[in-house]
């Protein structure tokens, strides 16, 4: 556990007048918790490239919390703005991985390229502006390749981006691979995927998932939960997503359903069939045409009930009635599905 009030963790640094390339963090436990500005970096202030990281961590890796200096709990190998070098590979494998206003970044925000980004887990959730990111100032964005055997999700205005020439200078967008059963984000709260670029080219955006809710891929950001591979000046990227039409269940996120008043429901009631007291039936008398002789054919001797409702009552179900749990689903004449239990009369 790596928890304290500022810039404490685990550190590899390259600093001063000193080239070559910052030393590797390799870290085994079975649960990892960064917090209040808790950190693992493998970083360069000087000529030379941020060190790798690979941490295996069987249980989960939690990081949660912005110090009281403001930086931001997390996985980091950074090359700093006044070194020159590429950014260091992170390597992740966890059951759950939690990031809360925390994240993890290889980036380069001096000259060079950002390092790649490679997590396996069982389950990820980004939280309230939680990232993971591969970006630049001015060189090419690394590669960000993200396994999840179950769910990966976005809240609150998190992202994944491979964005280069955040300084609005060259570089090409890094690729962003994601494999995951579900993904799932809420329009509203503009949580992105971006593998964007400003005067190079957009990367290359590939999704693999059963089901993606909430988040689309578009041409540009906008204030919704974005799929983005653009460029501002340069040549847009490329987005594959291969994922089933979830379209119909998206537009549930916007227009949910109205409350159920469960005081107005009755809970007593029960389905009637048909009598001779009813005006109207419908009844089979024959097989549409069809000879009752012809092999392998089951013709039918039952009529067709209907469903009629309960006379009223005059005491009501009213709360603290027992409630009578249904026996089946029956269609009412308006062709409306009710859930209710056949009577016993």
């Amino acid at each position: 556990m790596v928890s304290a009030g500022s810039l404490s963790g685990i550190f590899t640094t390259l600093e001063g007048e000193a080239e070559g390339r910052g030393g590797n963090i390799n870290l085994t436990t079975g649960s990892l918790f960064l917090t209040n500005g808790g950190i693992v970096n493998a970083g360069t202030f000087s000529r030379g490239d941020g060190g790798s990281i690979t941490i295996d961590a069987r249980d989960r890796i939690l990081i949660d919390g912005i110090s009281t200096t403001g930086f931001a709990s997390g996985v980091f190998s950074a090359v700093n703005p006044t070194a020159v070098g590429n950014g260091g590979n992170i390597n992740l494998t966890t059951d759950s991985l939690f990031l809360n206003r925390g994240g993890i970044s290889s980036s380069s925000l001096g000259q060079g390229k950002a390092g790649d980004i490679n997590i396996n887990s069982g389950s990820t959730t980004l939280n309230n502006q939680g990232f993971i990111a591969a970006a630049t100032n001015s060189g090419d964005g690394g590669n960000i390749n993200l396994t999840v055997d179950d769910l990966l999700l976005l809240r609150h205005g998190s992202g994944i981006s491979t964005t280069a020439g955040t300084a609005q200078s060259g570089g090409d967008g890094g690729n962003i691979n994601i494999d995951s059963r579900f993904i799932v984000a809420i329009p509203q709260e503009n949580s992105d995927i971006t593998a964007n670029a400003f005067t190079g080219t957009g990367g290359k955006v590939e999704i693999n998932s059963q089901g993606i809710f909430g988040i689309e891929s578009r041409t540009k950001l906008t204030e919704k939960s974005d799929i983005t591979a653009s460029s501002e000046q340069g040549v847009s990227g490329v987005i594959n997503i291969n994922a089933p039409d979830t379209s119909s269940i998206q537009n549930s996120f916007t227009e949910l359903p109205p409350v159920i008043d469960t005081n107005a429901l009755i809970a007593n009631s029960c389905i009637s069939r048909g009598t001779k007291r009813q005006e109207n039936s419908f009844t089979i008398t024959g097989s549409g045409a069809l000879t009752t002789n012809r092999p392998g054919l089951l013709v039918s001797i039952y009529t067709t009930g209907e469903v009629r409702g309960v006379e009223t009552t005059s005491s009501p179900w009213k709360k603290g009635d027992p409630i009578i749990e249904p026996t089946g689903l029956y269609r009412l004449n308006n062709g409306q599905l009710l859930l209710s239990q056949e009577c016993s009369n």
